[in-house]
């Protein structure tokens, strides 16, 4: 038998277990949507449900995003939230945290079945790198003594962080674009040096996500691509994973331990206690994140898979222009919907010289990855800003 004919051979016998696997992908959200059919009728919270539409409304389109792009659903969710459904920053995040906690979870359980590509030895440090970040943020940036645990920074700055963030990102899938995605499969070698670089990178990406719910995938992503030229269609599932599992974190820390989860309502379905606290009333719409959490939750449980289903079946070309159109659309929104970026000249100049820097800072990445690396020679194809 020629190496031809073994290959194929090969092929053919290992067909039906990726057909197993990719089926099996689907058993998680099956499950989930049964166990949340069952608690919801018999607890009695289809009312509650029916409330927040438009929490479900939003993540069906936020959930793909999650599964499909370096981008967490919080991405979708924080600034429809704070911008259009004016649900404050605190919440928003909470929500983005917990919902991502269902939604990417879903899509990395589905992805790890599935068998795809995932750069292990970049998650891993992804994810120590952005849970120190994130402890950090959580404890040292956010006021616990209110109900849901309010940054001690300005609102609109974080959000306009978050969006130069995003901005940097649409920049670098463009790079990625016109370089055709070059890239390698795996890091083939983690030096001192290059490992420092991407804890700080996902550090300042766990404090992002302490304040907004996304953050660690984004910045994971920027170093990956970027400076280890690893190739956007494995970065995108390693992006993922180490989102869900930061979220994860999140859902227990601020759901759980905080009580944010823990909501009551009064006779008239406004919050009237959080965590057992007395607030309020408030409106449901607003601030009953068990209740917006609950209507997201079986979309985002298939919304997140889905999505990473489809960002398999694209081209690189298809992936990374949808991955720049979605980053555009942040940047969009935050121009057009934040109120403070219309007025505030010290907010506006604050959103105009850091996208500038950050952009900047992506070619200078790009012009010293070797340094990084520690290396005189790419493993692999050229990466973006080169």
């Amino acid at each position: 038998m020629d190496s031809r004919a073994a290959i194929e051979h090969d092929r053919d016998q290992a067909a039906p277990i990726r057909q197993f696997r990719s089926r099996l992908a689907w058993a998680p959200p099956i499950v989930f949507t049964l166990s949340w059919v069952a608690f919801v009728i018999n607890q009695g919270h289809l009312e509650r449900v029916r409330v927040q539409w438009r929490a479900a409304g939003t993540m069906v389109f936020g959930s793909f995003v999650a599964g499909s792009t370096p981008q967490g659903g919080g991405a979708v969710a924080f600034p429809v939230f704070t911008k259009v459904l004016e649900v404050p920053a605190a919440v928003a995040r909470s929500f983005s945290l917990s919902i991502q906690a269902s939604g990417m979870v879903m899509a990395a359980l589905t992805i790890v079945i599935a068998g795809r590509k995932i750069d292990w030895g970049a998650l891993r440090r992804g994810v120590v790198g952005g849970g120190i970040g994130f402890g950090f943020g959580a404890a040292a940036l956010n006021d616990y003594s209110t109900p849901f645990a309010d940054s001690v920074l300005n609102s609109a700055y974080v959000k306009v962080t978050f969006t130069i963030a995003i901005a940097a990102l649409a920049y670098i899938v463009f790079l990625c674009f016109g370089q055709g995605a070059n890239g390698t499969d795996t890091i083939a070698q983690w030096t001192s040096r290059s490992t420092i670089f991407l804890l700080g990178f996902t550090f300042v990406g766990g404090i992002l996500s302490a304040l907004t719910g996304s953050g660690v995938d984004v910045l994971l992503f920027f170093f990956v691509v970027v400076v280890a030229g690893l190739h956007p269609r494995v970065a995108v599932p390693t992006s993922i994973v180490a989102m869900a599992i930061v979220s994860a974190a999140g859902l227990v820390l601020f759901g759980i331990v905080d009580g944010q989860l823990i909501i009551g309502l009064d006779d008239m379905g406004a919050v009237s206690t959080v965590d057992g606290a007395p607030v309020g009333p408030l409106p449901a719409t607003r601030f009953d994140l068990f209740g917006l959490w609950l209507a997201a939750a079986p979309i985002v449980v298939w919304g997140a898979p889905i999505g990473s289903w489809v960002a398999s079946k694209m081209s690189s070309g298809q992936l990374i222009t949808f991955v720049a159109a979605m980053a555009l659309l942040e940047v969009a929104t935050t121009v057009v919907f934040l109120d403070a970026l219309h007025d505030d000249i010290a907010l506006i100049a604050y959103f105009f010289f850091g996208t500038l820097a950050a952009l900047f800072g992506v070619g200078l990445l790009g012009r010293h990855r070797h340094w990084i690396l520690q290396t005189s020679q790419i493993h692999g194809a050229g990466s973006p800003g080169e």
